[in-house]
């Protein structure tokens, strides 16, 4: 069962969801959503071939030090992914990101998330500073990173003759508190 497996790993749990290690039987939750062009719509990945989320979930399975790499779990349902990273060691900085199934939007799983990620980044990680990104027309992320406190605190305008996926990035912060 997933739930038994799941509970020996490492584990985050919040009022709804809790974050838990990725198993090797996740793989058709991971791309039902990751193979999805409206989750995808404001990534900078995606939708999936089935041959990206086996690449996803194999990298996810290795435990790495300076990164959480985890399933977003609503009792024994897998319903996204979930990420904190280290990005500067030195400073204590890192950034966040996630990704939740469509079918669960508007619930606020994903403010959820990404409080457990902050818990996981300042306790786990150690760190000091926490940002993350995300597309200017994603409202509903910026929703959520401002109800967790996150301050904007710059913006990134790409080459209109880029291949960026994004025409303009938002840049938000958070300081241990």
């Amino acid at each position: 069962m997933r739930d038994a497996q799941a509970a020996s790993g490492r584990s985050a749990a919040g009022h709804g969801i809790r974050l838990a290690d990725f198993q090797p039987q996740d793989l058709p939750a991971i791309h039902a959503f990751a193979a999805d062009p409206v989750v995808c719509q404001y990534s900078t990945w995606g939708p999936n071939q089935l041959a990206d989320t086996r690449e996803f979930l194999a990298d996810a399975l290795l435990e790495q030090p300076h990164r959480v790499l985890q399933a977003v779990m609503l009792g024994d349902v897998l319903i996204g992914s979930a990420s904190v990273w280290v990005t500067d060691r030195k400073a204590k900085a890192g950034e966040i990101g996630y990704t939740l199934n469509r079918e669960y939007w508007g619930n606020g799983y994903a403010t959820e998330t990404a409080g457990l990620l902050l818990r996981r980044g300042f306790e786990d990680l150690g760190l000091e500073r926490i940002s993350a990104t995300c597309d200017a027309r994603n409202a509903a992320s910026i929703r959520v990173l401002e109800k967790t406190g996150f301050k904007l605190e710059g913006r990134r305008v790409e080459d209109p003759d880029s291949d960026a996926a994004r025409a303009e990035t938002l840049i938000f912060n958070i300081g241990r508190t």
